[in-house]
């Protein structure tokens, strides 16, 4: 679900509250930090943060928030002005870091590709097997895109974001998202058709 349908109204009371927060109102800042905590901590787990380590940047990106929120735009919505703000922190974090990234990538082609992400049922053994060991060849794959393909790939296909949201977190044109994203994709689906040609 993307990040921008439908969400005028949450758009506006977070621009209400952020107008609150500047004029010294914690509280106002305390229900942001309750609105977006959650969906910042998944994000930060999807980029591969351990749980401790996910919450340190999640803290860390809320701090950051509330020094520069005198400079909040707004005509930016908050959630993607803190979700900068946090991709931000966890770079900073990750060159001190060497961990195993843990997220998913939902392909868009082949049929065999696309079950690897569908929430796993009882049944087939050998299936689930299948299905686990090609979820790893995916993680793989992921860990040796570059970290702007990553990043794109994980706001894109896991977190919902549009390309204009994407482009205005990371500063960069519209053009260059789509191209990281597709490039990504390539990548992914390269290495997957060869594990699946392999196979059979």
């Amino acid at each position: 679900m993307s990040h921008t349908d439908g969400g005028k109204k949450e758009s506006l009371d977070d621009a209400a509250l952020v107008a609150r927060a500047i004029s010294g109102d914690l509280t106002a800042f305390d229900r942001l930090m309750h609105r977006h905590a959650g969906r910042c901590y998944r994000l930060a787990r999807h980029f591969g943060l351990s749980e401790e380590d996910a919450a340190d940047a999640v803290q860390d990106a809320f701090f950051s928030a509330w020094r520069s929120l005198d400079r909040f735009d707004f005509s930016w919505q908050f959630s993607t002005w803190l979700t900068r703000i946090l991709i931000n922190r966890m770079s900073n974090l990750r060159r001190g870091l060497r961990r195993a990234a843990r997220y998913f990538y939902r392909p868009q082609t082949e049929a065999q590709i696309a079950h690897v992400l569908r929430q796993h049922q009882a049944g087939d053994p050998q299936q689930e097997l299948e299905t686990r060991e090609t979820q790893q060849l995916v993680r793989k794959a992921i860990e040796t895109l570059p970290a702007g393909q990553k990043t794109v790939l994980i706001l894109f296909e896991l977190e919902g974001y549009r390309i204009r949201d994407i482009a205005v977190m990371l500063d960069i044109p519209e053009g260059t998202v789509s191209s990281r994203l597709h490039k990504a994709r390539l990548q992914l689906r390269r290495e997957l058709q060869a594990h699946i040609k392999g196979s059979s």
